[in-house]
């Protein structure tokens, strides 16, 4: 009887734990300014800040900040936008007092990211942040070889001081990018295929095949496989022809597309037609996930050379005349 009491205080305890928790990470809307006063001891402002509906779970925020050695800092805060209290916490903790918090998904490309932007930052607006990410010798001076800072911005959520310029807010990026993507490549012994394709490898190859696959597809399952697709058919010297770069080209331009006609394809001429370019397109099209550069650089040695869209998936084949068939039978159409 007593271990079987023992045993339902354990998980009543352990459930209000995980509640707790649970709280302590998920994010809430609000629009609150606050102040803390020099000297105030972190305990202290929890609990004064939990009073007045910032923190909501004072317990879970003591142990995090004791945990994690953090250290509040005085100043007048504003915040604005989704938090949660761990990020609360780390505001606090860093004293960057008129904090935003935005959010890039994967697959964005540098106009989606000048969008999230753009009203948010005083000292930054769309336009301004483009003319700095297509800026090559800014984009050198961050130590990327690239013309511009597509496919180097990692999806996150951020927490950057509201007074940020462009460049400050582009370099605290490109710091989340070099510490969470640079370990992948430190250690990183390429296959055979990915060699054969790329001959010299580079990270920005991988993220610029990683980027293609991202805007490819949304199934973790596929992607290892389009990433093959693309290195067999730089192998064979094919030209790549996936849609997601056109699109790109004519974004360049300041025209959005969502879908391409044989016109749209034949009209634009760019490096970024892979329809008409052989090879990699000159620079990644958008800012992948860590699971399409997983995919890049450990690609499914495939023996598919073409692939299609159905209902949100790929139908794959290994020659044209497959291809042919398979589309004629999916989209019940003559196809040539």
């Amino acid at each position: 009887m007593k271990r079987r009491i023992f045993y339902f205080i354990s998980l009543i305890i352990f459930l209000l734990l995980f509640g707790m928790f649970f709280s302590f990470k998920t994010s809430r809307k609000m629009e609150i300014s606050f102040s803390v006063r020099k000297g105030e001891p972190t305990d202290v402002v929890i609990d004064r800040l939990a009073k007045e509906h910032v923190i909501k779970e004072p317990f879970m925020s003591k142990i995090y900040a004791r945990f994690n050695n953090l250290k509040v800092k005085a100043g007048n805060y504003l915040l604005n936008g989704t938090y949660s209290d761990e990020d609360i916490l780390q505001i606090l903790s860093r004293g960057q007092v008129h904090y935003v918090k935005f959010v890039i998904p994967e697959g964005y490309d540098l106009f989606d990211v000048a969008d999230v932007l753009d009203s948010r930052f005083p000292n930054c607006n769309k336009e301004q942040f483009l003319k700095l990410a297509f800026n090559s010798t800014f984009v050198h001076s961050l130590d990327i070889n690239s013309t511009s800072l597509e496919g180097f911005l990692f999806p996150d959520t951020y927490l950057i001081d509201r007074e940020a310029t462009c460049s400050e807010i582009v370099s605290g990026m490109i710091s989340n990018f070099n510490r969470k993507v640079g370990p992948l490549f430190k250690t990183y012994n390429p296959p055979a295929l990915v060699k054969k394709a790329l001959g010299t490898i580079s990270v920005k190859k991988l993220i610029t095949v990683a980027s293609i696959v991202e805007k490819e597809t949304s199934l973790e399952s596929e992607r290892p496989v389009i990433a093959g697709v693309i290195y067999k058919r730089l192998v064979r010297k094919m030209p790549l022809q996936c849609d997601p770069t056109v699109i790109y080209a004519y974004r360049l331009k300041g025209i959005f597309k969502k879908r391409l006609n044989g016109k749209d394809i034949e009209k634009i001429k760019s490096p970024f037609n892979t329809y008409l370019v052989r090879g990699l397109p000159p620079t990644p099209i958008c800012n992948p996930g860590m699971k399409s550069i997983k995919a890049a650089m450990y690609p499914v040695n495939t023996p598919f050379l073409y692939f299609f869209a159905v209902n949100g998936k790929h139908i794959f084949s290994k020659t044209y005349k497959e291809h042919l068939r398979k589309m004629r039978k999916y989209y019940n159409r003559h196809v040539k």
